[in-house]
């Protein structure tokens, strides 16, 4: 048996926002000297990066649609290796919908075995009119409480008909919250913001409560490991995108691609001229690419740099805004057409509404590097973006409603799906062992002509 301080924390009311409530909770462990490192229970990448800027880590990912619960174990120990308390955030049933497919918390609970925090937005509870009881949970903190009156009643009332004590509260904090909405996507939530919050929980929260639930329970040893380090692997190098444009990737996929022996190198397509020496795969990951687009339209070495790495044979994999940085044109927020690295026959339209990642499972149709026709992927939809193709048919997939969101070619693969090689081990292998293919060497300015 092990020990591993672990929580689960979700809502259970539809349109409940955890995050604020969240930020505030690290906040409090970060003051009692705790590192702690958030799981998100869906493999995608969220709007805000708040939780990195309280515990200096990035969010990790945990997805019982994805991932076995062996590798969702063997993830989950690794990711804990230089925590203190492990935080998985999502959604507990009713909020997160019934029937549909994606990531969940509950699966995630029985195989860690999680304590169950649930966060009650009090705005949306109405005089004896409380939510129905959860099957499951071990504590409850209240959100949005208008005043300490209306925080008495309902701690009273919860305690007494649902049984679960009531660790902590945050007020309705009006002016904070707009603040909090105001931050745009993308950019670090300010310090001054965490710090208000963590002061409201802290005046309210019994802390020792909350910490005696993480520990009370032992995580149970398991025979052996998952075997993936058993295999040696050639010799790699892959270059990934970092900068203020991009800068969204899984942490475990890095890591494990490391583990398997290959060398992980940083450039950024904003400052550099060349990608690195060396390098075999170029992984443009999402970010906010329509944010900078003049400066990356006029670094014109280190697009002359891809496209050369691409006609000598080297291999791509672009996800979202990377993908988008590929195409011959990228669309800004005001409605410009930039002129982008021109290896994907597309343009890269900027959708105004974006909605939250939809789980997908897709089929491969045409051969890649990443797997060979018939191969079928999970992934979660980056709504950011539409590729308008044009030229040659570079679809990769399989069907009339998803064939572009996968692009390119053998060598090329452009995808608005955020894909998690991390949980889908025959995707990692082909980093390594490329899926053979028979074609010609692809020339970038074939399609510019």
């Amino acid at each position: 048996m092990t020990r591993m301080p672990r929580l689960a924390i979700g809502t259970i009311q539809p349109g409940a926002d955890l995050q604020a409530m969240l930020w505030a909770l690290i906040e409090v462990f970060r003051r009692a000297g705790l590192q702690v490192q958030s799981f998100l229970s869906r493999s995608h990448f969220p709007k805000n990066p708040g939780v990195a800027a309280v515990t200096g880590t990035n969010v990790r990912h945990l997805d019982s649609w994805l991932m076995s619960p062996e590798i969702c174990r063997d993830l989950f120990e690794r990711g804990v290796n230089y925590a203190d308390l492990a935080l998985v955030e999502g959604q507990f049933a009713p909020a997160a919908g019934e029937g549909r497919c994606g990531g969940r918390l509950e699966p995630l609970c029985r195989w860690l075995d999680l304590p169950r925090l649930i966060v009650l937005d009090s705005s949306q509870i109405g005089p004896c009119n409380l939510p129905l009881r959860p099957r499951f949970g071990d504590a409850l903190l209240l959100d949005r409480v208008a005043g300490s009156r209306r925080l008495a009643c309902l701690t009273t009332e919860l305690e007494s008909l649902w049984g679960m004590p009531v660790v902590g509260s945050l007020p309705e904090l009006t002016r904070l919250r707009r603040r909090l909405e105001c931050v745009e996507p993308g950019d670090p939530l300010p310090p001054e913001l965490c710090q208000s919050l963590g002061d409201q929980l802290a005046a309210s929260s019994r802390l020792e409560r909350i910490w005696e639930l993480a520990v009370q329970r032992e995580l149970p040893q398991r025979p052996g490991g998952c075997g993936c380090l058993v295999e040696i692997f050639p010799k790699l190098t892959v270059a990934i995108a970092y900068d203020e444009a991009f800068h969204c990737y899984f942490p475990d996929t890095l890591d494990l691609l490391e583990l398997r022996g290959a060398t992980v190198v940083a450039f950024s397509p904003l400052r550099d001229e060349a990608i690195p020496d060396g390098t075999d795969i170029v992984y443009l990951g999402c970010g906010h690419p329509e944010l900078h687009a003049r400066a990356l339209s006029e670094n014109h070495c280190i697009s002359a740099s891809i496209r050369n790495h691409v006609r000598s044979g080297g291999r791509v994999y672009a996800e979202g805004g990377g993908a988008a940085y590929l195409c011959q044109q990228m669309e800004t927020p005001d409605g410009e057409q930039r002129r982008m690295v021109g290896i994907l026959p597309a343009v890269a339209k900027l959708q105004r509404s974006p909605i939250s990642p939809v789980p997908v499972e897709v089929t491969l149709a045409k051969a890649s590097w990443l797997g060979r026709p018939g191969a079928r992927l999970r992934g979660y939809t980056s709504t950011k973006w539409r590729l308008e193709p044009f030229g040659p048919p570079a679809g990769l997939l399989a069907g009339d409603q998803r064939q572009y969101d996968l692009i390119g070619n053998a060598s090329v693969v452009g995808s608005l799906l955020h894909l998690n090689f991390a949980a889908q081990p025959q995707c990692l292998h082909h980093f390594f062992y490329p899926q053979r293919y028979t074609a010609a060497a692809t020339d970038p300015w074939a399609v510019a002509r």
